[in-house]
């Protein structure tokens, strides 16, 4: 009796259509497993079907900007103010945040010259407007949401264009700590999210953070000041902030297995293929 799995282009295959669990699978011979891989294949396509349909006559809006306006909506509410800054940025702001050459995510971003980079964070062009902004009035509550840059690792999880959103509050009337674990609320609380946790980790750039994790995946990243790299940025007061991955967070939302199949694409819309037979 033979033992057989899905081939390479099988298995490819069933990936692109949101895939199937298809680990420990095996089949007795070729005609089980074309039988079996035609019928998954099928069904995974018609629902991707359904989908697309449903999204181009009712939805309207993919998973990604639904989530994205939630979180915005509920930060203006809560008395943030959105910034927007350019997704190109000066290499002297990376070396601020800790990142010169050498350091092991220097190479992870993409440079477009020996003075300029495409963000890889958000985190350094908000330091710069919490600079601008304390001089007028605090505290400061500001967030913006766009995409970023980064040469990631391959995985289900990651991808070299994402999008993020981060809310800062320089200054909070109340405990940093205390007041970072509210944002991290009113980010997920708009999107109907309440099952979450929050775990102590060492992040290479701001030592000890706290990820928020949804069913075992990090879908945020969290910190407070006073930090280190705050007098970089000529910054004083205490300090509270969150990155929110939306990939990650939509991947969830979704079910999906592939942050690649809900983020901007050639090759899926909203978590369903587009590469239908």
């Amino acid at each position: 009796m033979k033992d057989l799995e899905f081939t390479t282009s099988q298995k490819q295959r069933l990936i692109e259509l949101g895939g199937v669990d298809f680990t420990g699978l095996r089949f007795a011979n070729e005609f089980d497993r074309e039988t079996n891989f035609t019928e998954i294949s099928v069904d995974l396509e018609r629902k991707s079907k359904q989908d697309l349909l449903r999204l181009l006559k009712a939805t309207r809006e993919p998973t990604l900007r639904k989530l994205e306006h939630e979180i915005v909506q509920a930060l203006v509410e809560a008395g943030f103010t959105e910034v927007l800054t350019p997704i190109i940025i000066p290499a002297e702001f990376m070396r601020r945040m800790g990142i010169a050459e050498g350091h092991n995510l220097w190479n992870q971003i993409f440079w477009l010259d020996n003075k300029r980079c495409l963000r890889p964070m958000l985190a350094p062009n908000l330091y710069h407007i919490m600079r601008q902004l304390r001089r007028i009035s605090r505290p400061v509550s500001i967030f913006e949401v766009g995409p970023c840059f980064r040469k990631e690792s391959t995985g289900r999880e990651h991808a070299e264009e994402f999008t993020m959103l981060n809310a800062v509050e320089l200054a909070p009337e109340k405990d940093a700590m205390e007041r970072l674990k509210e944002i991290v609320s009113i980010g997920l609380k708009a999107t109907g999210i309440s099952d979450y946790k929050l775990e102590k980790v060492e992040s290479e750039v701001y030592g000890e953070t706290l990820d928020v994790t949804i069913q075992g995946v990090e879908v945020a990243s969290a910190a407070t000041g006073p930090h280190r790299l705050d007098k970089n940025w000529e910054v004083f007061e205490p300090w509270a902030g969150v990155g929110f991955g939306l990939e990650r967070l939509t991947m969830i939302s979704k079910g999906c297995k592939n942050l690649a199949h809900v983020g901007r694409s050639f090759s899926h819309l909203d978590g369903a293929t587009l590469k239908l037979t």
